[in-house]
Parts: structure tokens; sequence; C-alpha cells
């Protein structure tokens, strides 16, 4: 009889551990306990990536390919972004406000052209450029997490900060115009 009861009561032990931890991690995801801010970068400190993306805007000379060569000599935000990211419609207003103060340079991740022509005409366009991530390779090579994501880099092209998720005014003023300003900008 208790080698009935153990046999009965062994899996139902198991099972109630087994739930008993999916609920922890499913309430640790929902309760927003993690901050996507505070996932690490390997790139702080360090030379951006190489970037060499087609423009979704090509300039005046023809040229159709956005290189961040091109911004050396001046502190710049590059922006991941996509049409499809609620948060990156959430954060056009506070790049809008920013492009007053810093060249941004856009890069559309996982999108296409039509839809980043069209997310841009509803939110506006804050980008000195636009480069095209289409199968989110740059994504991978400069370590993004998701969308949106900016990263600052000084007039070298060394990446000195990097935040995941949405700018806001409070970041902007807590983090983004500090470190301007450590720029000299």
């Amino acid at each position: 009889m208790s080698k009935i009861r153990l046999s009965f009561l062994l899996p139902l032990l198991a099972f109630g551990i087994l739930a008993l931890v999916g609920a922890v991690a499913l309430y640790a995801t929902l309760s927003g306990s993690r901050d996507p801010a505070q996932l690490p970068s390997v790139l702080v400190n360090k030379s951006a990536p190489r970037t060499n993306l087609a423009s979704l805007m090509p300039n005046d000379a023809g040229d159709n390919m956005v290189q961040l060569a091109a911004f050396r000599g001046q502190p710049l935000l590059v922006n991941f972004f996509a049409s499809w990211c609620a948060p990156c419609r959430a954060e056009a207003p506070a790049l809008e406000m920013l492009s007053k103060r810093v060249a941004i340079l856009g890069i559309a991740y996982k999108d296409r052209g039509e839809d980043t022509n069209s997310f841009l005409a509803q939110y506006g366009n804050p980008f000195r450029a636009i480069g095209m991530d289409t199968d989110g390779r740059m994504g991978i090579e400069w370590g993004v997490y998701g969308v949106p994501e900016t990263y600052l880099l000084d007039a070298n092209g060394v990446v000195k900060l990097r935040h995941a998720g949405p700018l806001t005014r409070g970041v902007i003023d807590a983090t983004i115009i500090p470190a301007l300003e450590a720029l000299g900008s």
C-alpha cells in the first residue's frame, strides 16, 4: 500500500515543483522586474561596428549607402527602430527634440522601406540618415536586444552609452544630456 501511495505522490510532487518554478518565472517576466536598460553591452568604450547599409533616403549626390564614418568628428546618436514597434512610436517626440541638439542616425531594424516611410510620415523624421537593416545583421553586430535601442558615439566613433527601450524625457534628462555634455556637446 505504501508503494502505491509513493508512486502516486512522487509525480504529483514533481508536477507541483515544476508548476511553482513556472509561476515564479512568469511573475518575474510579467512584473517588469527585468529592466532592458540593464542588459550589458560589450560595445561601451569600444569603436562602433563598421556600418554600411542601404539608405532609405539617397542623398543629392546619388549616394545610396549610409556609412557611420560620414558622421566622424561629431557626437552621434544611433537609434535602432522599426515601424512595427509600439515603443518606437512613443519615443518619436523625444527623438525629434534630441535631433535639435545632436545628429541622429536611424537604423530601420527588420523593416521594409515602404513601412518605414509610412512610419516617418506619421511620427516625424528626426534622422540625418536612415540605414535599412532588413535582415537584422547589423543589429546583431551592434548587440541589439530589441527595438528601440539607442547608442551614443563620441566624435571618434567610440560607443559611450547604450540605452535599451524607448527614450523618454526622464531618460534624456538623466542620461543622454549629461553624456552629451561630458562629450562637450
